[in-house]
């Protein structure tokens, strides 16, 4: 089997990885038309993810261990006052530039073809390779290949940023404004260095945000990364179409206040791999891992939504002692969220 992988992210090259790595494909080649490193702050890995990466690769789970953070405690802070826990399961965060760099070198090693440019278009992969794997995220080009692509907003305005510091473990910080709530979602990455995501009624610029909560956030690199954005929930009908097949956000997003998102993406992959090692046919393969991999996702998305939902109407929650309104946020959904992840 040959095989073509477009995208190089998480999915992506997790996909590539398992193809060569398991024998399935005797060629993998990965395109990737942007390697940008500095971009995207942390990632979350729960434990899930961990023990993926571990089966497809254990000596690269020990290399995963030596850049990723930990920690137990989840902390609610609300008008100078704090609250703090650690009965949630151990969490981890890792820099997604070093994610990415990771993969791609295990990639090289594994004898995948690694090409940093625009793909072909898929109607000529799909002509010239038994297999391939749409892995290029929301906005995919199974979009324009007669895939049924849905988009829903949930959730509220939010922005993905950094702190050039590291916070004490997963922290929400709380500023309530006039027109309703900032939020922000923080957790470290690295010994120097935190995401902070920030969710609000509206957009506001750094200066602000420095203002209101007594940090300089990072923006990244570029003059279009700093946007405030509304998340859009994707799905897509059906995620193979011929031998052209969609994973990660290429086939659907769930919101990143549950951090499934890298895990669902290493998930996906070793599904998808699994499902093509084992059939008699490509069709029968990727039926069988839609069929898997489909009530799963649904149930990440619906929980993504319940999640979104909350952080929506969190001002009405302020009312609360800190204690249930702390209790509130991480039992949303129904039960105890172990992460967060844009």
């Amino acid at each position: 089997m040959r095989a073509a992988v477009v995208g190089g992210g998480p999915a992506g090259l997790m996909t590539a990885l398992l193809l060569a790595r398991r024998g399935v494909a005797r060629e993998v080649v990965v395109w990737e038309r942007d390697r940008e490193e500095n971009a995207g702050f942390g990632v979350i890995l729960p434990p899930e993810a961990t023990e993926l990466l571990r089966r497809a690769a254990p000596h690269l789970a020990d290399e995963f261990a030596e850049h990723v953070v930990r920690w137990q405690t989840t902390t609610v802070e609300r008008e100078g006052d704090s609250w703090t826990t650690s009965a949630t399961p151990d969490l981890a965060a890792i820099a997604r530039a070093t994610l990415n760099r990771l993969l791609w070198q295990e990639c090289a090693s594994a004898g995948v073809i690694l090409r940093e440019r625009v793909a072909p278009r898929l109607s000529a992969l799909a002509t010239s390779y038994d297999l391939v794997v749409c892995a290029d995220g929301a906005g995919s080009l199974a979009d324009q290949a007669g895939f049924e692509v849905s988009l829903e907003q949930v959730g509220p305005r939010y922005a993905w940023l950094g702190l050039d510091d590291a916070v004490d473990g997963l922290t929400f910080l709380t500023r309530p404004v006039a027109d309703g709530l900032f939020m922000a979602h923080a957790y470290p990455y690295s010994a120097t260095a935190s995401t902070f995501l920030l969710e609000g009624p509206r957009a506001i610029d750094p200066d602000d945000i420095r203002a209101l909560f007594g940090v300089r956030v990072s923006t990244g690199t570029g003059d279009d990364t700093y946007q405030w954005r509304t998340f859009r929930e994707r799905t897509v009908r059906p995620w193979a179409l011929g031998n052209i097949v969609v994973v990660g956000d290429a086939a659907h997003t769930t919101h990143y206040s549950i951090g499934h998102g890298t895990y669902l993406a290493f998930a996906d992959a070793e599904a998808l791999v699994d499902a093509v090692a084992g059939a008699d046919t490509a069709a029968g393969a990727l039926r069988d891992y839609e069929a898997l991999r489909r009530p799963v996702v649904e149930q990440a998305q619906g929980l993504g939504r319940a999640s979104a939902e909350w952080f929506t109407r969190a001002v009405d929650e302020l009312d609360r002692p800190l204690s249930r309104f702390a209790a509130s946020l991480l039992t949303r959904g129904g039960r105890l969220v172990r992460a967060h992840e844009p």
